[in-house]
């Protein structure tokens, strides 16, 4: 550590106390050049996670965004506030254990998709709907008709 007075790397650890909630580990030092006694403090540094938008502006990610996604794709559906929280919760530890901390928006879509797909199929339409751009009636046919074929090649 560097001292604050003289500027010297060359320094001592006195005491070392923790926080009671053990967040913070604060440090008294003693620079050996100067004699000068300074205090330090520890905290770990939390991963973030940044979301690449589609028009390339990145902001922080932010769980509560895909919470309301789903909970509007699957309003009226039997699918829980619980559920839901965990799919959102899922997604998050997947991102941190993975590295991810710079994600774009769409691979953020593509794990809600595959989850919904799982869970409840209407949901799932509903949801790629918006997130994809559906534009008229021709989009939802041809991706029921994909849809379809998919779940009829994964059971043949």
């Amino acid at each position: 550590m560097k001292c604050p007075k003289c500027g010297s790397l060359n320094d001592k650890v006195l005491e070392t106390r923790q926080s009671k909630e053990g967040v913070v580990i604060k440090r008294r030092r003693e620079c050996l050049n100067c004699g000068y006694r300074f205090t330090t403090y520890e905290r770990i540094e939390e991963e973030h996670i940044e979301v690449i938008k589609k028009n390339n502006t990145v902001e922080p990610f932010n769980k509560e965004k895909i919470i309301r996604g789903i909970l509007l794709a699957s309003k009226n559906r039997p699918i829980t506030q619980e559920q839901v929280k965990q799919i959102a919760d899922d997604i998050e530890k997947y991102l941190l254990d993975e590295g991810k901390l710079k994600v774009s928006s769409a691979e953020i879509g593509d794990l809600v998709k595959n989850r919904l797909k799982e869970l409840d199929p209407v949901s799932y339409l509903r949801f790629v709907s918006v997130f994809d751009g559906f534009e008229d009636i021709k989009d939802f046919e041809e991706f029921i008709k994909s849809f379809e074929k998919k779940n009829l090649d994964t059971k043949g």
